[in-house]
């Protein structure tokens, strides 16, 4: 009895890099969205920075009304008449702000590191 063996080679699939929407319109307007909403980001980014400081004079507006060093505070009862929500909030945005700064910077290559 003879027994007839066959081998297999596997090798792995390549992948070849083309786009479906080579020099399309659809391709310039992804582009496009994506260079705008950048630019929102960074707006964004600098609008928060004095919200958040502007959150926190109100706190201190009204940490200054209870100890009584100010006249009255405008929001004189509710969720927002605490001095420790407006605090709160302008931790919150300062940090959030931050945080998006942080993702839109470029991330810079370890070779210009070395340099230093």
């Amino acid at each position: 009895m003879s027994v007839t063996r066959m081998e297999e080679v596997f090798e792995p699939a390549t992948v070849r890099p083309v786009s479906a929407f080579r020099d399309s319109p659809f391709q310039a307007l992804v582009r496009r969205t994506v260079a705008t909403s950048a630019q929102a980001a960074d707006v964004l980014v600098a609008l928060v920075t004095p919200s958040a400081l502007v959150a926190l004079v109100m706190g201190l507006w009204r940490l200054t009304a209870d100890l009584g060093w100010t006249e009255t505070f405008p929001i004189s009862n509710g969720f927002f008449s605490h001095w420790l929500v407006w605090v709160a909030l302008a931790i919150a945005l300062k940090f959030g702000a931050s945080a998006l700064a942080a993702k839109l910077l470029p991330v810079e290559a370890p070779a210009k590191m070395d340099r230093l």
